[in-house]
């Protein structure tokens, strides 16, 4: 070996020797995994045989000899391979996994079929092979719903916004995914600071069946936050026409009512008040926990072509686990005998808490007796949840108030007196406090001038005199009569607007830093009392755990 040479075995053997290795590990664990049960070997081979067909996609694997080539992150594909395969084999283990889901019994599975087209022929003939097979019949067929996200290359620079370079769209069963590459069939260009892109500016059209199925009506998109996904490619190709931001078809698009043809999952999720947040969450809430979303993949370039394998299995995966989600969810909240198309149009153009509240209170298009009943006995509940949550804030405020007003009157704090705190617990109470003032003549005492003496009265909702003061002049016979006031309404009131035990508790430095832990409403506080369950503390004490606040009253 020449001088100074490092002697040892060749890096490159060693990394190809740690490859093989870890490929024969992986298949050696699917293998393992399959051999004990036949349904779980179907599952494998459903999950490591799937199809991935496209002209200009590369192998998943290069020769030996290509040390050159590497993808964006600096990986060489070989080095991509054995991640590829061990995922594979996960996805197998998940499928072949005996405990059930918590909403179904089927598991989540990578679509077997997935096309990745590069030109707008490809893409328009998958299209109408999927979708628009009679194209001299009638090719509406109801109701279809289908998975779909895009994808864009990720702009590193302020002020310049890349258009759409992917749109990923289910078939209706979910077994196929297509992944068209717009970007590459339409010959477009990176946007720089000097010359950003310009929607219709591009050479060669947007593939024309591509855009017949995202205008198509009877089509519903899915996808988490799947709305803005359409606008998104109708902001960079005018070709595509979805509603607008008040749910009104643009021109150019007709849609049998003026709902928006897709389903966001965030209107189900709040309908339903599911506990879980994105779809990576909401997967895991329906029996998928093992949703890998690499962010490396994510922010990756997706303009470039051909594909990765790392990025068609990320792309054709938000697709299909979309539609997969909303069939869970259907199995497990929707109201026997409604079809999942039935129930998914229910939530057609609901984006927003508002919206799916206002679709509840209107039942506009919901033409399902079955879903007009379930969606009004909902909003039902949401009113009552909403009328329990502003009762235990106002009780647990109220409680507040009065402890920060014990504690103020103790050290003497400026501006804390009885007339303040009365109009904070009247406020929170919904409740009206008024002062009345009268001179009496002839009265003797240190409160009189000249035996002249003002008297004022707090009166509670216009019917009720709560107290009584009197002084020299308006201001000290208010002040009277406020803490006269204070003192019965304390008497009274307890276990209705407040608990004086809850004041005690509540006094002292972290007594705000104990309400804000709570959440104001949903979480539980801690004190005793002994008022009766049918006081407003057996409320006020446990929480509302389950509301949201949506303005449905």
């Amino acid at each position: 070996a020449p001088r100074g040479a490092r002697s040892g075995p060749d890096p490159g053997l060693g990394a190809w020797a740690g490859f093989m290795r870890r490929s024969a590990l992986g298949v050696l664990r699917a293998l393992r995994m399959t051999a004990s049960d036949p349904a779980s070997a179907a599952a494998a081979e459903m999950a490591t045989a799937a199809t991935v067909r496209g002209t200009k996609r590369s192998a998943p694997s290069q020769s030996p000899g290509d040390e050159g080539e590497v993808d964006a992150r600096g990986v060489h594909p070989r080095g991509r391979a054995g991640g590829i395969r061990r995922s594979f084999a996960a996805d197998a283990a998940d499928a072949a996994q005996s405990e059930e889901p918590s909403t179904s019994s089927s598991p989540y599975v990578q679509p077997a079929d997935i096309h990745v087209a590069y030109t707008s022929k490809q893409i328009d003939a998958h299209v109408r092979a999927e979708f628009y097979p009679n194209e001299g019949g009638d090719s509406s067929g109801g109701i279809r719903l289908v998975g779909l996200d895009v994808e864009a290359r990720p702009s590193r620079v302020k002020g310049v916004t890349h258009p759409v370079a992917l749109v990923q769209v289910t078939t209706p069963d979910n077994r196929g995914c297509l992944l068209a590459h717009v970007y590459g069939a339409m010959d477009l260009s990176a946007a720089t600071p000097g010359r950003p892109f310009e929607p219709g500016s591009a050479k060669t059209r947007f593939p024309p069946l591509l855009a017949r199925l995202l205008n198509d009506p009877n089509v519903l998109a899915v996808g988490q936050g799947v709305a803005e996904d359409l606008r998104q490619i109708a902001r960079h190709f005018p070709e595509i026409h979805p509603a607008n931001d008040e749910g009104v078809p643009s021109e150019g698009c007709r849609p049998p009512t003026s709902r928006g043809a897709f389903v966001d999952l965030a209107a189900v999720v709040d309908f339903y008040d599911v506990p879980a947040l994105g779809l990576g969450r909401l997967a895991a809430h329906c029996g998928f926990p093992d949703v890998v979303k690499p962010k490396s993949v994510q922010v990756s370039d997706w303009s470039r072509t051909p594909l990765t394998d790392a990025q068609v299995r990320y792309a054709a995966q938000d697709a299909a686990l979309s539609l997969w989600v909303l069939e869970r969810l259907h199995a497990r909240y929707a109201p026997a005998g409604v079809n999942l198309s039935t129930w998914a149009s229910a939530f057609a153009g609901c984006e927003t808490r508002k919206d799916v509240t206002s679709r509840c209170k209107r039942l506009d298009g919901v033409v399902c007796q079955t879903m007009r009943t379930h969606m009004r006995a909902r909003l039902e509940r949401w009113r009552d949840e909403e009328g329990d949550a502003k009762r235990v804030l106002a009780f647990r405020k109220s409680s507040l108030a009065l402890a920060r007003h014990d504690e103020g009157v103790l050290a003497g704090r400026h501006g804390v007196n009885a007339r303040s705190t009365l109009a904070t617990l009247a406020q929170f109470a919904g409740a009206r406090i008024r002062f009345d003032h009268a001179r009496d003549e002839g009265a003797e005492g240190a409160d009189s001038i000249g035996g002249r003496v003002t008297v004022a009265t707090c009166v509670l909702d216009e019917r009720e005199t709560i107290g009584i003061g009197r002084g020299i002049n308006k201001k000290r016979a208010t002040a009277s009569a406020a803490v006269d006031a204070l003192r019965r309404l304390r008497e009274t009131k307890d276990g209705e607007w407040w608990c004086e035990s809850l004041v005690k508790t509540l006094r002292g430095p972290n007594a705000a830093d104990r309400m804000r832990a709570t959440g104001g409403v949903a979480g539980g506080l801690d004190w005793e009392c002994g008022h009766g369950d049918g006081a407003g503390c057996v409320r006020a004490r446990s929480g509302v755990a389950a509301y949201v606040p949506r303005n449905a009253a």
